[in-house]
């Protein structure tokens, strides 16, 4: 029971799609079982053992029931034992009555030890259950917010998303607990207690069967104002975390310009907002059990006047037309409470998953959605080295209206530093990014050595590459470990060479802990060119053929500037059949130090001097 199942991929959005929370209806909540089955699946033999595991509670059910006609009738009121009851006690038919009491005690002590055992189980179990589709469905969710494109993350809020991976994915348990697991454990009881009431007294089972429809009726007839009520609250949660993510995050600035006054106000509004979204869906929920109470209540007080008039009219009753009596009277009761307290508990689930639906459908909303531009995966595997990569007549756009790149052609190749020089805007980020293949042309191709990259496993050539773009995330931890971050089995010797060939070398050998010293959230411990350079060392280190770098020396002073080419040139000259790096750069010192320089503006190849490349020859820089 303890084995988990491995990491699967998940499933494609069009299994995820769901409909926005705001057009939601009472029956896609059943739909959310189809929704989540593919994580539900693996564990789909352990809900039938559980399934297995409530059919025996029935047996204890009629033990209690026949223990309390014992109690009631046999020891209290002097009546004679059945011989069902006098084989479940282990007496003669003509016992007497203490010595039945006695039996009847240790029989009742021992079923309520081992029912008591079997409940826990069950909770356990079910608990257990929960917990590993729980962690299932977050593992993948998580997997597949990777998969996104760039352009969603880069809209998508931060705070928003991370409440949706957190809060919102935490309700599965629920769908499963509330569409799965209760009434698995539910209906097995009902329809045996339904069942033992016809036997018994048919009048107290037509208030079962009355009762439990008005629950569901009353379930449904608030469902709408439930769902709307816990969308708002939802909404305005994920706002005020927003807010918290977004301060923090640039907690320099907030303090630099002196807005955490400010910053604390508005937090304090969103946050209020969301303590009064919250406190009118609770509220509402709340009224709505108060009814469903009352309801059952009301059965309640039905079910002691019917069952009392019988007792005092005595005679038979049910289909079994068994003689009335106190006893059968006390058990059919309790047996009416238990039935009416597990309806209870199944329609306040379903008010409940008015919230759980809600929250469902807001990462499955997240996750649905097909990225604008996407890019496939091709099925060839991408040579070890090769000898020039080249865009040919490269078109894109991120919206049509507004081209980005028109007509570049291109080529960078092994042994050499290539560099795309430019303003800011011009599109050489773009070019790196189409590389990468964040996305890919809208017209034109991009070749290794003659063949589309896009033919090549989307996975493997990314293998190919080594990049630091303009921002370089760093992680709390160790120098050394972020620099191996695409490495992590990188010697000593390793490590410190990348980062002596990004010009850290001598900063890092004057710290105390040397490459052991931690570093703040994000780098915040550094300066910017310093996590410049870190980035630019986690890239070197990862040894790819080739080498992206977007704006590797922005941040830099010329003396530092220097000595980062000089560490380039050596990367490259160590290996130069299989190594190249492409850099874009806004500075032309840096570009003047590469093999070959591309000149862009607005989109298009331009000569050094700033016109339109069309007879004039692209500038090759010497090295020399």
């Amino acid at each position: 029971m303890n084995a988990e199942p491995p990491i699967t991929p998940p499933p494609p959005p069009t299994r995820l799609a769901f409909p926005d929370a705001r057009q939601l209806r009472s029956r896609d909540v059943f739909r959310l079982v189809t929704r989540v089955w593919p994580f539900i699946r693996p564990y789909r033999r352990h809900l039938v053992y559980l399934f297995l595991l409530t059919l025996p509670a029935l047996l204890g059910g009629l033990v209690g029931l026949n223990l309390t006609r014992v109690f009631f009738d046999v020891v209290g009121h002097g009546d004679k034992l059945t011989r069902a009851q006098a084989w479940m006690l282990r007496v003669p038919l003509n016992a007497d009555r203490r010595t039945v009491l006695i039996h009847a005690c240790v029989v009742g002590g021992i079923a309520a030890v081992v029912g008591l055992t079997i409940v826990g189980f069950l909770a356990g179990y079910a608990i257990w259950i929960l917990q590993r589709i729980s962690n299932l469905f977050r593992v993948n969710l998580y997997t597949r917010m990777q998969e996104l494109s760039v352009r969603f993350h880069s809209e998508e809020k931060i705070g928003d998303a991370i409440f949706r991976m957190f809060q919102d994915s935490a309700a599965i348990p629920n769908v499963i607990d509330g569409l799965i697991v209760q009434p698995v454990m539910f209906f097995p009881a009902a329809i045996g207690s339904i069942l033992y009431l016809v036997w018994y007294d048919y009048r107290l089972a037509l208030i079962v069967l009355l009762l439990m429809p008005a629950n569901f009726i009353l379930a449904w007839a608030f469902a709408n104002s439930l769902r709307a009520a816990f969308i708002g609250e939802r909404e305005a949660t994920a706002l005020a975390t927003t807010r918290i993510e977004e301060t923090l995050a640039s907690i320099r600035t907030v303090k630099a310009f002196g807005t955490e006054a400010g910053e604390a106000d508005h937090y304090a509004r969103e946050n209020w907002d969301a303590f009064l979204a919250g406190r009118r869906a609770r509220l509402m929920l709340a009224r709505y059990r108060v009814i469903t109470n009352t309801v059952r209540g009301l059965a309640y007080v039905a079910a002691m006047y019917v069952g009392a008039t019988e007792v005092m009219a005595g005679g038979r009753a049910g289909l079994g037309h068994v003689a009335v009596s106190l006893g059968l009277f006390q058990g059919s009761i309790a047996l009416v409470s238990r039935v009416s307290a597990r309806t209870r508990n199944i329609t306040d689930q379903w008010g409940s998953m008015q919230d759980v639906v809600v929250a469902i459908s807001r990462v499955l909303e997240m996750l649905g959605q097909a990225p604008e531009h996407s890019v496939s995966s091709g099925r060839a595997i991408p040579p070890k080295s090769a000898a020039a990569l080249r865009f040919d007549g490269v078109n894109f756009a991120y919206d049509p209206r507004s081209p980005v790149l028109a007509g570049v052609s291109l080529e960078a190749r092994a042994g050499e530093i290539t560099a795309i020089a430019g303003p800011s805007g011009s599109g050489k980020s773009t070019i790196i990014s189409l590389i990468v293949r964040f996305f890919d042309p809208t017209a034109g191709s991009i070749l290794l050595d003659a063949k589309p990259i896009a033919e090549f496993e989307l996975t493997a050539w990314r293998g190919m590459l080594s990049v630091a773009l303009q921002e370089n995330p760093l992680f709390t931890a160790s120098i050394r470990d972020n620099v191996a971050y695409g490495r992590p089995n990188a010697s000593t010797g390793e490590v410190a060479e990348a980062i002596h060939r990004a010009g850290l070398g001598q900063f890092v050998a004057s710290l105390p802990a040397g490459l052991d010293t931690m570093l703040g959230e994000k780098g915040s411990k550094l300066s910017v060119g310093q996590a410049q350079r870190l980035g630019l060392a986690r890239a070197i280190l990862r040894n790819a053929p080739i080498l992206l770098l977007d704006e590797p020396t922005s941040s830099l002073d010329v003396a530092t500037e220097e000595a980062v080419m000089i560490g380039l040139r050596e990367w490259v000259n160590a290996d130069p059949k299989r190594r190249m790096v492409i850099l874009a750069t806004h500075r032309r010192t840096t570009a003047s130090r590469a093999d070959r320089v591309y000149h862009l503006a607005a989109g298009r190849l331009v000569a050094a001097d700033g016109s339109a490349l069309d007879d004039v020859p692209i500038r090759e820089v010497s090295n020399a």
